[in-house]
């Protein structure tokens, strides 16, 4: 009988850890499909879209390496989503290889990404995107990203279009 007991316990533990990992690995794409919906945004420029992916007081912040320093530019959620949402020529970001933290109602996206404007690729980096989740699913409350125009591998994904 306490075998029977001890095979009927080590059943429940793997059937439940299973569901676990499902939820878990939800939040994660979820997470994910965040950050990707913004990039398809961008892409379509699209701000209105840009501003409902995006928390109220969502930032931005762009970095880059120069013989001077490390230059930064800061940007609200709300300049970006305008900016973005004017004609301009075609936008491509994409991601590879994400790492996603999650903790209750925050997540952390860390991906590296490339970018191109009309086809043509224009830098590469790192993106660390945080989101908070709400009723209305994943909002992207900050982004910092790196912006390298050397020295970039290239992208797993291959060429843009290819």
């Amino acid at each position: 009988m306490r075998k029977f007991g001890a095979m009927l316990l080590l059943a429940a533990v793997v059937l439940a850890t299973p569901s676990h990992a499902t939820a878990q690995d939800d939040a994660e794409a979820g997470a994910v499909a965040a950050v990707q919906a913004l990039f398809d945004a961008m892409a379509a420029r699209d701000g209105d879209a840009i501003r409902n992916l995006l928390t109220e007081g969502a930032n931005f912040v762009a970095t880059a390496e120069t013989a001077d320093g490390v230059q930064v530019r800061e940007s609200t959620g709300q300049e970006f989503a305008a900016s973005i949402g004017q004609p301009g020529p075609a936008l491509l970001e994409r991601l590879w290889d994400p790492h996603v933290m999650i903790e209750g109602p925050i997540a952390v996206v860390w991906t590296p990404y490339d970018f191109h404007v009309d086809g043509q690729f224009s830098h590469c980096g790192i993106d660390a995107v945080s989101l908070v989740h709400s009723a209305d699913g994943w909002k992207i409350s900050s982004i910092a990203y790196t912006r390298e125009t050397e020295g970039c591998e290239p992208s797993p994904l291959g060429p843009p279009g290819g």
